[in-house]
C-alpha cells in the first residue's frame, strides 16, 4: 500500500491548498470535503493497522504522533458543540492542515528519493503553496495581505527565501505559519550552500589532478607500465634461473 498512500499524500496537499484558498461553490464544496473523507478514512486504516501489528505501542506512537493528531481531529470537531472546542476551532484547521503538509511531504520525499536537488526543491514548492494558502485563509480581511492566493504566495516565497517584507501576520496562526516557512528557508539555504560549496571544491581537485591531461598521452603512460612490468617479469625470471643453476652447483 505504499505507493497509494503516497499519491494519496500529494492529493491531500492538492485538496488542502484548493480548500483555503478557494472559493468553492456549494458542489464543488461537497466533492471536496468527499474527497478529503475518502484519503482520511485510507490513512486511518493504515495507521490502525499499523499499530495493531506494532510489537512495541508506546514507541509506535512517540515516532507517529502526527499521524495520530491527524487520525483524532474528526472525532475533535464532532465535539464543536462545546464551547472551549468551538473556541478552538481555528487552531484545530491548523493543526490539520500541518499534519496534512507533514504527510504528503513525507510521501513526496519517498517519490523523489535519489533525487536530492529535485527533491528539495519539490518540497519546498510543496511548502510555500500551503503556506500561501494557510496565510490567504487566515490573514483575510487584516488589510494587508488582502483576499488573494497570488499575493499570499508572494509574501510565503518572501518568508522561505528570507527576503524580508514589511508585511506581518496579525493572528497567531498566522505567525506560526511564517514563522515555520522562515525555518524552513533557512535550512534550504543552509542546504543549498553546502551543495554549492561541494560542488567547486570537487571540481578544483579535480581540476588540480588531471587539468591538461590527454588521452593520448594517457596511452603513453599505460604503454609505460606495460613495457616496466614486461621488464620486471624478465628480471625476476633470470633471477630464478640463475638461482637455480647456483643451487644445483
Amino acid at each position: 500500500m505504499k505507493v497509494p498512500l503516497d499519491l494519496l499524500g500529494i492529493a491531500l496537499i492538492v485538496v488542502v491548498i484548493v480548500e483555503f484558498s478557494a472559493d468553492l461553490s456549494p458542489g464543488w464544496e461537497s466533492a471536496l470535503g468527499a474527497v478529503n473523507w475518502f484519503i482520511y478514512v485510507a490513512f486511518a486504516l493504515n495507521f490502525l493497522v499499523q499499530f495493531a501489528l506494532a510489537p512495541f505501542k508506546g514507541r509506535y506512537l512517540r515516532r507517529n504522533w502526527l499521524a495520530a493528531i491527524s487520525v483524532l481531529l474528526p472525532a475533535l470537531r464532532a465535539l464543536r458543540v462545546l464551547r472551549a472546542v468551538r473556541a478552538a476551532a481555528r487552531s484545530l484547521r491548523l493543526v490539520r492542515v500541518l499534519t496534512a503538509t507533514n504527510r504528503g511531504t513525507r510521501s513526496l520525499n519517498y517519490m523523489l528519493r535519489g533525487h536530492q536537488f529535485g527533491r528539495v526543491l519539490g518540497l519546498t514548492v510543496a511548502v510555500i503553496a500551503v503556506g500561501a494558502a494557510v496565510l490567504a485563509y487566515f490573514e483575510t480581511g487584516g488589510g494587508q495581505l488582502g483576499t488573494g492566493y497570488g499575493e499570499a504566495l508572494w509574501w510565503a516565497t518572501a518568508f522561505v527565501t528570507t527576503l524580508g517584507s514589511d508585511f506581518q501576520p496579525g493572528t497567531v496562526e498566522g505567525r506560526i505559519v511564517a514563522t515555520l516557512l522562515v525555518v524552513w528557508g533557512l535550512g534550504v539555504f543552509g542546504f543549498l550552500t553546502g551543495a554549492v560549496a561541494s560542488y567547486f571544491v570537487g571540481q578544483d581537485a579535480a581540476g588540480g589532478d588531471v587539468a591538461g591531461v590527454t588521452g593520448e598521452e594517457i596511452r603513453d603512460l599505460r604503454q609505460e607500465v606495460a613495457e616496466l612490468k614486461a621488464m620486471l617479469g624478465e628480471a625476476l625470471a633470470t633471477r630464478r634461473a640463475e638461482g637455480g643453476e647456483e643451487r644445483r652447483t
